[in-house]
Formats: structure tokens, sequence, C-alpha cells
């Protein structure tokens, strides 16, 4: 597999995580304010999330080294983790969430 193939890849699957822990943030923030406020943490952390996969959209967009050797195990791990946690937030607080599979 060649770096560029590679950073477009990786680019998309991010993507579609954002997109997906940032639904998650939009359904929690029609929450009453109560449970909002009990989920503050979490959503703070989705929102941490969501910045963080920005910044690494933006450096597979802008720079796909010749050697990602580095960035592949980086965004393999970060990835395994983000969706692992998201199934975990699907099933626990969205009304009719992925529940994994």
């Amino acid at each position: 597999m060649d770096a560029n193939y590679f950073c477009d890849t990786m680019q998309s699957e991010l993507t579609g995580i954002k997109a997906r822990i940032y639904t998650m943030v939009r359904e929690m923030e029609r929450m009453p304010a109560e449970e909002q406020e009990k989920r503050s943490a979490e959503i703070g952390e989705m929102n941490m999330m969501i910045d963080d996969l920005t910044a690494k959209i933006d450096k597979l967009k802008s720079t796909c080294p010749a050697d990602w050797s580095v960035e592949r195990s980086d965004i393999e791990t970060t990835k395994k983790q983000l969706v692992e946690k998201i199934d975990l937030w699907d099933a626990e607080h969205i009304a009719g969430g992925y529940v994994g599979g």
C-alpha cells in the first residue's frame, strides 16, 4: 500500500468517525439541561476528540509522508480506541444508537 492510498483511506475513515462523534454530541445537546449537565464531561471529551480528529485529518490532507509507518500506527491505535468508545456511547446514551457489531 502506498502512502497516498493510506492517507486518502485514513482521511475518509477518520472523517466518518468524526461525523459519528459530532452526531452524538448534537443528540446529547438536545437532552434536557439536567441530563446535559450530567453528561458534560463526556460532551467535553467528545469535543476534544473532534478537535484531535480534525487535526489528524488536516495533517493527512496537507502532508502525506513517504514513510508513514509511525503515523499509521498512531492513527490505527487512535481509530480503534475511538470506535470502541463510540460504540459504548452510542449504546448507552443515544436512543436507538448503534450497539456495535
